[in-house]
């Protein structure tokens, strides 16, 4: 009886640490930028996040959550609640809730049994391993761009809610390089339709009643080919960004965090720059302020670094803390010359005192 006992113990034991090693790896902030909060609270990079879970991202911030095998980044100024997070053996089912704001979505490749869903207040998307973006605007209008793959969008009335997976299943895909805008006069008028045709059906049948009205309402909500325009190439920017998404090396994470920490019990004025082999990291203030990639190498003279990377120029001691930072549109390639530090825009040089930063 002792040995069964201790057994019975021994495997409860190994199915709650299986549990807890599965829910932290299933879903996770993997890195974020800025001020970002789960729940009213903070948030820093590892932290769980479970069902109900709300993310919200403040102005020039972004985040980005790890999902099973799938990897999404709420951009800045979104509300995302993540509605359903659900695991059973290798199968996954995720409902993710837009509110307002952006959102890139790189999902898992999925099989039978399986949903990745995205909704926001005026629609219903389902997918089947793509790379797309939503965008839901403070009007309720939202936005659908495919960039690899196939969707099928849906607009969302909350009569027909239950009927969502069934009317999703008659929607045509929305595919590469399509788009699509719904707007919330159009669900609007879907809902009145069907608020009349349920008015003449017996209450007392409600349930068979919504099957019956999403059968002859498919065509005013499901999302057609006519509804579908081909991208313009301003929507094009952001296909790199998705196809860039990954969770981030455990030892790049390990060295952001010990910057972040660092900066936090020994701030400097102008921050810190991290610089790894592929990425520059502007820690400021206890968070990630800004990230970059390395086009070229830094420089370095008298002990210090200069690096441009697209966006900025940085001048940092060879310990860290930013001596300077200009926000210049740059090719990437510098060069040191008679105490000045050479910029190159387009093939075309800009002049920039080493010491200051000063044009």
């Amino acid at each position: 009886m002792k040995k069964i006992l201790a057994v019975t113990i021994c495997l409860l034991v190994g199915v709650w640490a299986g549990c807890g090693k599965v829910e932290e790896e299933y879903a996770m902030i993997s890195f974020l930028i800025g001020d970002v909060k789960k729940n009213d609270k903070p948030v820093e990079i590892g932290d769980l996040i479970r069902e109900n879970d709300r993310v919200v991202t403040a102005a020039q911030s972004s985040c980005d959550v790890k999902i099973g095998n799938s990897i999404i980044r709420v951009k800045e100024n979104s509300n995302l609640v993540f509605s359903q997070l659900l695991r059973e053996g290798d199968a996954e089912s995720t409902t993710l809730g837009l509110d307002v704001g952006r959102m890139l979505c790189k999902p898992k490749k999925l099989v039978k049994d399986e949903s990745f869903l995205v909704k926001t207040p005026t629609a219903v998307a389902g997918v089947r391993g793509t790379k797309f973006a939503v965008e839901a605007d403070e009007k309720k209008n939202t936005m659908f761009k495919v960039f690899d793959g196939k969707i099928q969008v849906i607009k969302r009335v909350p009569q027909l809610e239950s009927q969502s997976a069934k009317l999703l299943e008659n929607a045509p895909a929305i595919e590469e390089k399509e788009k699509v805008v719904i707007t919330e006069k159009e669900v609007k008028d879907a809902e009145k339709k069907v608020e009349q045709i349920l008015k003449k059906e017996d209450p007392k049948n409600i349930e068979v009643a919504v099957v019956k009205v999403a059968q002859e309402m498919k065509n005013d909500v499901v999302i057609t080919k006519k509804d579908v325009t081909a991208f313009k190439a301003e929507d094009f920017k952001e296909k790199a960004e998705v196809a860039a998404m990954a969770v981030k090396p455990k030892e790049i994470i390990k060295q952001i965090a010990q910057v972040v920490k660092l900066e936090k019990e020994k701030p400097k004025p102008d921050g810190r720059l991290l610089v790894t082999r592929y990425e520059i990291y502007f820690i400021k203030n206890g968070k990630v302020i800004w990230e970059g990639k390395v086009i070229n190498q830094p420089l370095k003279q008298d002990n210090k670094l200069y690096i441009a990377s697209g966006d900025y120029i940085y001048c940092a001691s060879v310990e860290g803390p930013v001596l300077w930072r200009k926000n210049i549109a740059n090719d990437g390639k510098i060069e040191i010359k008679d105490n000045k530090v050479l910029v190159y825009a387009n093939g075309i040089p800009k002049a920039l005192d080493a010491e200051t930063g000063q044009e």
